[in-house]
């Protein structure tokens, strides 16, 4: 009898990895928020198209033609509760996607939710492993759910400002306070503002899953690279399909729950919550698209950062994730961006994504900095300097280690800046040849020829199981 091993994850990166499937799995079969929509799209259509028949003919019925009337009522009844069922299962799993983000992501404090928030977008990447297989397929499962924990994190530092201009966010400003208010604070701001800016960082593109849309990017027969550059004429189709067939998923094919009790007060009360929080989700999603009041932008920030960090062209590179901020940053000061609110954004996530392999000088205990170099990885979130993150330390001397240090890895001493590489080239080739070989073992000389790696990749190492609680402090 063949007995399995353990699973190498821990806890909660396995949740992490559920969380996934619930969202995009690799394969069909596991009931996810995608799948429900390309079944949506696929089904939907003729649904509606034989309940407006049945309307049709019910209409053209006489009164003589009872028996047939009654038939045609039962008919329609049934198709109506299908429609109506399907839809309520939809939001059934969506909900469920939404409750488990934020378990993930959310503590009893603001402290606690930010270490939360970067463990999770910092595993999300660590899961990854850069340029290698199909990694733009990877890369498009876990965006929808790394875009959706930035968009809230995002949203609360807005409402941090003194002024919100858009009168449901005003109205749910007090939000902030729920790490006070116990279960109700809670509980309003999950209901107002959780679920309406999840989902509309979830499905933003949703349109992309529907037949039209697919026959573009994949080909009537399914052979084609989804992720190849569109030629223009295709480009502009795209997005009209693209932002009409996602409004129509979000109003018809999710639309808002069904009240269940028999309090009329409460129902009226339920169901006016259900429509302002949805017409807040449709306001947003259509603003992404049409850049007309800026409310778009609490989704769109994060969008264009995490089509950086996780690119699916072909000529994704480690290398590039730190210039994620610079394409907010330079948006903002064309005027495409609200300053304020890429600002905001960049306070946040700083330059370093959580996740991310940086090399840099130790110092001795004197202060003075080493012949060597040592590995990191950026843990936190809200630098105070965006080009100095905090960092969990996980090499000494160049030997891996899980119990290292937190610290904020100074500008002056990150090997990401060119002007810190020219400090290690005293060392000569071959010593820093065997120091890269002590971390890697598939490190040609040809790659050493930058001599000091600006970056590391910390893929392989969180791949051990007690490698995974990056985010517990040292005592």
């Amino acid at each position: 009898m063949s007995v399995h091993p353990p699973n190498p994850d821990s806890m909660y990166t396995q949740q992490v990895k559920q969380l996934i499937n619930m969202v995009y799995p690799q394969e069909a079969g596991y009931g996810s928020i995608f799948e429900d929509a390309r079944h949506y799209f696929s089904s939907a259509p003729e649904q509606e198209k034989q309940i407006q028949t049945l309307k049709a003919q019910l209409a053209n019925a006489t009164e003589k033609e009872s028996d047939s009337k009654e038939q045609l009522e039962a008919k329609l009844k049934k198709n109506t509760a299908l429609l109506n069922s399907d839809r309520n299962g939809r939001l059934e799993r969506l909900q469920a996607v939404i409750n488990k983000i934020v378990q993930l992501c959310e503590g009893d404090s603001f402290d606690e939710t930010q270490l939360l928030s970067a463990k999770f977008l910092g595993t999300l990447l660590l899961l990854t492993r850069g340029n290698e297989g199909n990694f733009a397929k990877i890369h498009q499962r876990y965006k929808p759910i790394y875009k959706a924990v930035l968009t809230l994190r995002l949203v609360d530092k807005l409402l941090r400002h003194k002024t919100v201009a858009h009168t449901y966010l005003s109205k749910y400003k007090n939000t902030l306070s729920r790490f006070d208010d116990e279960q109700e604070g809670f509980t309003r701001w999950k209901e107002a503002l959780a679920t309406p800016l999840i989902t509309a960082a979830l499905l933003q593109d949703v349109g992309l899953h529907c037949p039209d849309a697919l026959n573009i990017l994949k080909g009537e027969n399914g052979d084609l690279d989804e992720f190849r550059l569109l030629e223009e004429t295709q480009r502009k189709s795209l997005l009209k399909i693209n932002f009409h067939n996602t409004l129509k998923y979000l109003s018809e094919g999710l639309g808002t729950p069904t009240y269940i009790g028999n309090d009329k007060a409460e129902r009226e009360a339920f169901n006016a919550k259900q429509k302002d929080a949805h017409a807040f989700l449709l306001s947003v999603v259509k603003d992404a698209f049409i850049s007309k009041t800026g409310l778009g932008e609490l989704v769109k920030i994060p969008q264009i950062y995490v089509s950086i960090v996780l690119s699916t062209k072909p000529d994704y590179t480690r290398l590039s994730l730190p210039k994620g901020y610079m394409l907010i940053e330079q948006l903002a000061k064309k005027g495409s961006l609200n300053k304020q609110l890429a600002q905001d954004f960049i306070d946040i996530v700083g330059y370093f994504p959580q996740g991310f392999g940086v090399t840099f000088i130790p110092v001795n205990e004197k202060g003075y900095e080493k012949n060597q170099f040592e590995c990191a990885i950026v843990t936190g979130l809200n630098p105070s300097n965006p080009a100095e993150p905090t960092c969990k330390v996980v090499t000494r001397n160049q030997n891996y280690i899980s119990s290292g240090a937190m610290e904020v890895i100074p500008k002056a001493r990150n090997l990401y800046f060119q002007g810190n590489r020219k400090k290690l080239m005293r060392m000569g080739k071959e010593r820093l040849m065997e120091i890269i070989n002590q971390l890697s073992s598939n490190v040609s000389s040809d790659a050493v020829e930058d001599l000091v790696p600006s970056f590391w990749e910390p893929h392989d190492f969180f791949g051990y199981k007690k490698h995974q609680n990056l985010w517990v402090k040292k005592q």
